[in-house]
């Protein structure tokens, strides 16, 4: 286990494995400033093909989406933990599962992060540095020193995020408290200030990437289309 990680086990990453998604639509947001911008929504509940037999007590996407069953979601409701909605989500498919054993796939639920902490401190390295005019496209900077949050703009919840990092999930202490204690699987819980960049290119370092060379142009509203 590495040195950062407070809770959980790189095996466990082999032994579980992403889930596979199936049939999802998604909303298409097209950018008529620059087409880098464009991107997509899903629309609807989640779908999904387990990869192995072994289902954890968490189960993630390939698009880093966070399912739990049904127990966990009762002991996160239970303690009283805020800063969530649990979204209706179903197993379709376990690939190599006796049929004898399919009344065992549990009940599953998406837990989609409502809490916030608005902009990270300073500290962090994390600021916005563009805004789409157009379509509202944004882009914010590497952290430094991890994710910092700062404390006055955070709304007191469980389960929260800034500004930029929607699929970071920060957690109180309860909660991971409570995850320790239950032994829940499939969960890796890591100190957000100890969140390191590593090699990946840093956006504050190629501008051009994102930020249209002539925005000048004409700017009209974006466009919504939506496709399977």
């Amino acid at each position: 286990m590495a040195d950062n990680v407070v809770y959980g086990t790189v095996e466990w990453y082999d032994k579980y494995q992403d889930a596979e998604l199936e049939k999802v639509r998604y909303e298409q947001i097209k950018c008529s400033l620059d087409p880098r911008h464009d991107r997509r929504r899903r629309i609807g509940n989640l779908r999904l093909i387990l990869p192995t037999s072994h289902i954890g007590d968490f189960i993630w996407t390939i698009y880093s989406e966070c399912i739990v069953s049904d127990r966990v979601l009762n002991l996160f409701k239970d303690s009283g933990f805020s800063g969530f909605e649990a979204r209706t989500s179903e197993i379709v498919r376990v690939r190599r599962l006796p049929k004898n054993e399919r009344d065992t796939i549990p009940r599953i639920w998406e837990l989609v992060t409502t809490g916030t902490a608005g902009d990270a401190s300073p500290e962090s390295g994390i600021r916005l540095l563009y805004r789409c005019p157009v379509c509202d496209y944004t882009r914010y900077s590497s952290f430094q020193e991890g994710i910092i949050v700062d404390a006055q703009q955070w709304d007191g919840t469980d389960f929260f995020t800034v500004k930029g990092y929607p699929s970071f999930t920060l957690i109180a202490e309860r909660v991971k408290d409570l995850i320790v204690d239950h032994r829940l699987t499939n969960c890796a819980i890591i100190k957000a200030t100890d969140l390191r960049w590593g090699k990946l290119p840093r956006p504050e370092e190629h501008p051009e990437n994102f930020i249209p060379a002539e925005e000048g142009r004409p700017k009209t509203t974006c466009q919504l289309r939506t496709s399977t």
